[in-house]
């Protein structure tokens, strides 16, 4: 399928979670306090559990997975949440257990995993050269949508894209040996870290488990293709961008399916003649419904990828 450069429509309605069915936007409210819940998966690799559903003021933005690697320089940080709130409290967990903050590292471009960056603008923020330019490309946006979805939990939330831009590749940081892994797929850089002491791989939003994945900027034959790479590991344990820890390989055999179903559905939706509509009124596949932030991820993914099933299944005459 022909990709094109989302537009600013495309970037508030497809980069965060408003789903179709459910755009309202909620009312603000007093914000409360982030109760962080850090949990040690592997010897020196923390886990922060998000909320396995959409960015909603109920659960303050809290949705993706947070990773923090132990170095002898400080802690490594793998995302840092929705909002400046957010970011704040996983600083002050580093700074109180682990000894500080030696670098951080943006998985992808999505919102809600870096607009926490704003508290760690004094130590190195990395991400892929191509998540960091769509960062930059797209913050404010991003922050617009955040704003209106959040409430008060996004004040004095200022987007900070990724500072210095990283190749794959082995590197070294307090001691501790990861390997940066680039892919593409879920966006059009995804950046996935193993750690090489406990054989832990932190995938970002290459992986999901047990939670409807989002598909905004997919492109579902390389995301497909980046699975094969990522099984090719053979990890000890897997971080996924949403969901629980897994060691059994679920999370990538889930993942999979999920862009495999969702293939299969849009594809035969199209060629049927029906209209995005009824597939949104269909449901999603019955064998992934009861997943978090299901039915609005598939709705949202259903308004997000039907132009371009539909002009896949269904060429304009003439070629224009």
């Amino acid at each position: 399928m022909t990709r094109r450069a989302p537009s600013r429509r495309q970037v508030l309605l497809g980069g965060v979670a408003i789903a179709a069915a459910s755009s309202l936007v909620r009312p603000a409210r007093a914000a409360s306090t982030y109760a962080l819940n850090p949990f040690e998966v592997a010897g020196g690799v923390w886990m922060i559990e998000g909320a396995q559903e959409s960015l909603d003021a109920a659960n303050g933005g809290a949705i993706c997975n947070i990773v923090l690697l132990e170095t002898d320089a400080g802690a490594v940080i793998v995302d840092t949440g929705s909002t400046a709130r957010f970011g704040a409290a996983l600083r002050a967990f580093a700074d109180q257990r682990l000894g500080g903050v030696a670098a951080v590292f943006n998985t992808h471009h999505h919102p809600d995993h870096w607009l926490g960056n704003q508290a760690f603008t004094d130590r190195p923020i990395k991400a892929l050269a191509d998540s960091k330019a769509a960062a930059e490309a797209n913050g404010a946006d991003y922050a617009t949508a955040l704003y209106a979805i959040l409430g008060n939990w996004m004040t004095g939330t200022a987007p900070h894209p990724p500072a210095q831009a990283v190749a794959p590749g082995p590197v070294v940081i307090g001691g501790r040996a990861l390997r940066l892994i680039g892919e593409a797929g879920h966006t059009g850089a995804d950046l996935a870290i193993l750690d090489e002491e406990t054989g832990t791989l932190v995938a970002g939003d290459l992986l999901f488990l047990d939670r409807a994945p989002s598909l905004p900027d997919a492109d579902i034959a390389a995301w497909k293709r980046a699975l094969e790479r990522l099984a090719d590991l053979n990890p000890a344990g897997v971080v996924p961008g949403h969901g629980p820890l897994d060691r059994t390989g679920a999370a990538l055999a889930q993942t999979r399916a999920y862009l495999e179903g969702f293939d299969d559905r849009m594809k035969r939706a199209v060629t049927r003649g029906l209209s995005p509509m009824e597939a949104i009124l269909a449901g999603p596949m019955p064998e992934f419904a009861a997943m978090g932030a299901n039915p609005e991820e598939y709705h949202r993914s259903v308004v997000q990828r039907w132009t371009e099933y539909e002009s896949e299944a269904l060429p304009v005459v003439g070629g224009a």
